[in-house]
C-alpha cells in the first residue's frame, strides 16, 4: 500500500517536472540561458533519477560517477594520456570548465564547482591551485574560458561575477575588470577569453552578445556583434581564440550553430556550420582552439566529438563518441594546444545530456 502510494506521488512529481521543462521552451529563449543550467534541471537523466531515487524523492545525478578529466590527444585525435578523478583534492575535479596551456606546456583548468584553477604539468603532474568561491580578487563564482599570454599571464573569464582576472603563473592576483551590464568593459556572463600574440585580450559575452576587445591590463579598445543570424551577428556566444597571424574565431550555439572568423579589429572574414550531426555541423559548440598551420578544432558537446577544420573551414575529420572508454566523452567542454601540437580536452559529467549513459 505504502509502495504503491509513494510510487503515485513521484509518478505524478516526474510528469509535473516533465510538463515543467515543457512549458519552459520559451522561458528558454527568452532569458537565454546555458545549456548546463537547462540540462541540471529539465533533462531526461535528472526526471528518470528522481523516480528511481531514495525515499526522500532527492536526484541522485550528483552521486553518479562520471568523467572528471582532462584528455590528451595528438592533432589526428590519438589518445595520448588521461588525469583527473572526482573530488575536491589535487588533481581532482567536480565540474571542470575551461582549459589553457602556457609556452612552457603547463596546463590549466577551472572548476565551475570548484571555484578554482589548477595547474599541471603536460603529463597531468598537479603544480598548484588557486581560487575559492566568491567576489573579488582570486574569487570566482562559475569560473569558465581560461588564456595565457607570452609572458605567462593567465586570464580567467568568470561566468557568474561578470568579469575577467588576470594573474602571474603561480596564481598571484595582478587586476580585473569588468562589471554587469551592456555597455564597455560590462559583461553579462562573460564566457570566452583569449590573447594574440601582442597581448591583447578578447571577451565573449555570452547574453550581450558581443566580443570586445581591450589591452592586457583591460583598458577597453573595441567591441563587436549584435543579436541575429547575418554576419558578425550572434544567438548564444560560447567561446573565442586567435591564431597564429591574430585572427580571432568563435563558436556560437544554438540556432546559428557555427564558427565565424575575424580579422583583429572584428571585421567579419568568414563563417562555417550549421546545427545538426553531420560532418561539419554541430550541436552546442563550446571550446575552439587554432594550432600553428591554422587547423581549427571545436568541441561539438552534444554530439560528443571534437572536430577538425582546414583553415578556409573545409571539415577535415572528427574523433569521440558517448562512452565510458578513454578516448570518449560524456560531456567534452573546453579545449587547448600546446606548442608541441598536442590537444586538451576538458570532460566533466556525471551523464549524458538527453542519453542513459553514465561511467
Amino acid at each position: 500500500m505504502c509502495m504503491k502510494s509513494s510510487y503515485k506521488v513521484l509518478l505524478f512529481l516526474s510528469l509535473s517536472l516533465s510538463l515543467y521543462c515543457a512549458s519552459s521552451v520559451h522561458f528558454d529563449i527568452a532569458t537565454s540561458q546555458t545549456s548546463e543550467e537547462q540540462d541540471s534541471v529539465c533533462s531526461p537523466i535528472y526526471i528518470a533519477k528522481t523516480v528511481n531515487s531514495t525515499s526522500r524523492g532527492i536526484s541522485e545525478a550528483n552521486s553518479l560517477p562520471g568523467f572528471h578529466a582532462v584528455k590528451k590527444f595528438d592533432s589526428n585525435g590519438t589518445l595520448v594520456g588521461v588525469w583527473g578523478t572526482k573530488g575536491t583534492g589535487d588533481g581532482q575535479f567536480l565540474h571542470a570548465h575551461g582549459i589553457g596551456t602556457d609556452s612552457k606546456g603547463n596546463v590549466y583548468v577551472s572548476d565551475a564547482e570548484r571555484c578554482d584553477i589548477q595547474k599541471f604539468d603536460s603529463n597531468g603532474t598537479f603544480i598548484t591551485k588557486w581560487g575559492s568561491l566568491g567576489t573579488g580578487p582570486s574569487k570566482f563564482l562559475e569560473p569558465e574560458s581560461i588564456a595565457v599570454d607570452a609572458n605567462g599571464n593567465v586570464f580567467v573569464a568568470d561566468y557568474g561575477n561578470h568579469y575577467i582576472q588576470k594573474f602571474d603563473s603561480n596564481g598571484k592576483f595582478i587586476t580585473m575588470w569588468g562589471t554587469k551590464g551592456k555597455g564597455k568593459s560590462e559583461f553579462n556572463k562573460a564566457w570566452g577569453v583569449a590573447v594574440n600574440s601582442k597581448g591583447d585580450v578578447y571577451v565573449s559575452d555570452q547574453q550581450n552578445p558581443v566580443v570586445q576587445k581591450f589591452d592586457n591590463d583591460g583598458k577597453f579598445i573595441t567591441m563587436w556583434g549584435s543579436f541575429g543570424s547575418g554576419n558578425g551577428q550572434f544567438v548564444h556566444l560560447h567561446d573565442v581564440t586567435v591564431d597564429s597571424k591574430d585572427m580571432v574565431y568563435v563558436t556560437d550555439g544554438r540556432n546559428n550553430s557555427r564558427i565565424e572568423k575575424f580579422d583583429s579589429d572584428g571585421n567579419f572574414i568568414t563563417k562555417w556550420g550549421s546545427k545538426g550531426s553531420a560532418d561539419g555541423q554541430f550541436i552546442e559548440n563550446h571550446g575552439i582552439v587554432v594550432d600553428s598551420k591554422g587547423y581549427v578544432y571545436v568541441v561539438d558537446t552534444r554530439n560528443v566529438r571534437i572536430q577538425k577544420f582546414a583553415p578556409n573551414g573545409q571539415f577535415v575529420m572528427k574523433w569521440g563518441s558517448l562512452g565510458c572508454g578513454d578516448n570518449q566523452f560524456l560531456i567534452p567542454h573546453d579545449i587547448a594546444i600546446d606548442s608541441k601540437g598536442y590537444i586538451y580536452v576538458s570532460d566533466s559529467g556525471n551523464v549524458h545530456f538527453r542519453e542513459k549513459v553514465k561511467c
